[in-house]
C-alpha cells in the first residue's frame, strides 16, 4: 500500500530532477521573472524548501508555529547562485528523510499534528494529513515548473507515478507487468474501398 512517506519520496525525486533540468539554463534564466506564482524557477524551488521545512520540523511535530516569513517573501540576499539553491534543497531533503525513516509506520503517521490555516487557526489533524498537504503543495508548484520548461521547449522529466514506481523506467512494459502477460488488441480499422474514377474495371 502506498503511504504519504512513499509519496514524499516521489516528490523529492521529482523536485531534484526538475531542479537539475532548470539549472541547465544558467543563472540568468533560472532567476528570471516568468510571471508565475513565485516568479522564477529560483523562487519556486526555495518556496518548496521552506514549505517542507515548516511541515516536517514544526507541524508534523505538533508545533503550531506561525508560517515562516520566507515562504512567501523569498530572501534576495541569500541563495544567489544555482549551487546555493541546490545546497538548500539537499539540506531540507535530509531534514525530511531523517524523520520519514522514523515515521514510516501507520502508528507514527496517525499521531497528532497541527496545521496553521490563514496564519492564525492551528488545526488539529494527523501527521499523515499534514504530510499530504505538504506533498500536494509540491505537486502544484512542480506543475508550474513543468509548464515553464515546456514554454522554453524543454522536455521535463516524467511525472508519471506508474512510470517511476511501477515500471521503474522500463518501456515498453515487460510482459511480467501485463495482465495475463498480453497486450490489448489494437483498434479495428475498416477497409475503405477506393473511389471509382471512371468506367468499369
Amino acid at each position: 500500500m502506498v503511504s504519504t512517506i512513499d509519496l514524499m519520496d516521489y516528490v523529492h525525486e521529482l523536485r531534484s530532477e526538475f531542479f537539475e533540468c532548470a539549472a541547465k539554463l544558467g543563472w540568468q534564466e533560472f532567476s528570471k521573472d516568468r510571471g508565475v506564482s513565485l516568479l522564477s524557477f529560483r523562487d519556486v524551488f526555495l518556496h518548496l524548501a521552506y514549505v517542507e521545512e515548516q511541515h516536517v520540523t514544526q507541524f508534523c511535530e505538533g508545533r503550531p508555529t506561525p508560517w515562516m516569513r520566507e515562504i512567501l517573501e523569498i530572501p534576495k540576499d541569500r541563495f544567489r547562485s544555482i549551487a546555493a539553491v541546490r545546497k538548500r534543497l539537499r539540506e531540507v531533503r535530509a531534514l525530511g528523510d531523517r524523520r520519514f525513516k522514523k515515521w514510516n509506520t501507520p502508528e507514527e503517521l496517525a499521531k497528532p499534528a497541527v496545521w496553521v490555516a490563514s496564519r492564525k487557526y492551528p488545526l488539529v489533524l494527523t501527521r499523515d494529513s499534514a504530510l499530504a498537504q505538504c506533498l500536494t503543495e509540491h505537486l502544484l508548484h512542480l506543475g508550474e515548473v513543468e509548464a515553464m520548461l515546456w514554454q522554453l521547449e524543454i522536455q521535463p522529466p516524467t511525472t508519471m507515478w506508474i512510470a517511476r514506481r511501477v515500471l521503474h523506467g522500463k518501456w515498453p512494459p515487460p510482459r511480467s507487468a501485463l495482465l495475463g502477460g498480453r497486450t490489448l488488441p489494437g483498434p479495428k480499422t475498416s477497409r475503405r474501398r477506393a473511389p471509382r474514377t471512371g468506367g468499369r474495371r
